[in-house]
């Protein structure tokens, strides 16, 4: 059962994997405005409206209106979310159209540990070890925010033992050099794969 948040960046592509998440979804919970595109580009209406409700278009029945303003309309959603009952939520529209709209979902997402699905890649939260599977020459980033973070690595072109994380670029622009890449942390880190 996967619970999609949709927030009001870029729509999935069709045929990409944000499209068919957020075409087989259990539950979309939609960040304001995004319901108006939801709406429009699926023909179906969002389980849920999520936000200070000042960009929505239409009228939904659904609609959870928060108009505090110390956190974005992702955060309110994900809120929302666990206090529902729905686990590890995938967040998709994250990015796109304002580069700072970008990077302040991608990163809150990574502080609230969820996954975020573009229509490049994806934003996989990690902390402790995980083995992924993705193909020969795969594009991989990590996002350290913590300076003290260290990290091992398997199946990497630059291994990432010994990176000092004192910028948060330190370990972007890494490639796979299997189908099987292997990588431990012990901190919370932001793994990118492109697709």
């Amino acid at each position: 059962m996967t619970v999609a948040i949709l927030a009001a960046g870029d729509f999935p592509k069709r045929g990409g994997r944000a499209w068919e998440i957020l075409a087989s979804a259990s539950a979309v919970v939609c960040c304001d405005s995004a319901a108006d595109a939801y709406r429009r580009r699926m023909k179906r209406e969002p389980d849920v409206v999520i936000g200070d409700c000042d960009s929505v278009r239409g009228k939904f029945k659904n609609v959870v209106k928060v108009s505090r303003q110390d956190n974005n309309d992702l955060e309110k959603a994900a809120s929302w979310c666990m206090e529902n009952g729905f686990r590890n939520p995938v967040v998709l529209g994250a990015t796109g159209r304002r580069d700072d709209h970008s990077i302040g979902n991608v990163f809150r997402a990574l502080d609230l540990g969820l996954e975020v699905v573009t229509n490049f890649g994806r934003f996989v939260p990690l902390e402790g070890r995980k083995a992924f599977r993705v193909h020969k020459g795969a594009a991989i980033s990590i996002f350290a925010t913590d300076s003290a973070t260290r990290m091992m690595s398997s199946g990497l072109e630059w291994p990432l033992e010994g990176v000092k994380f004192n910028n948060l670029y330190c370990a972007t622009l890494n490639r796979a050099t299997a189908r099987r890449v292997i990588l431990e942390t012990d901190r919370r880190v932001y793994v990118y794969i492109a697709e």
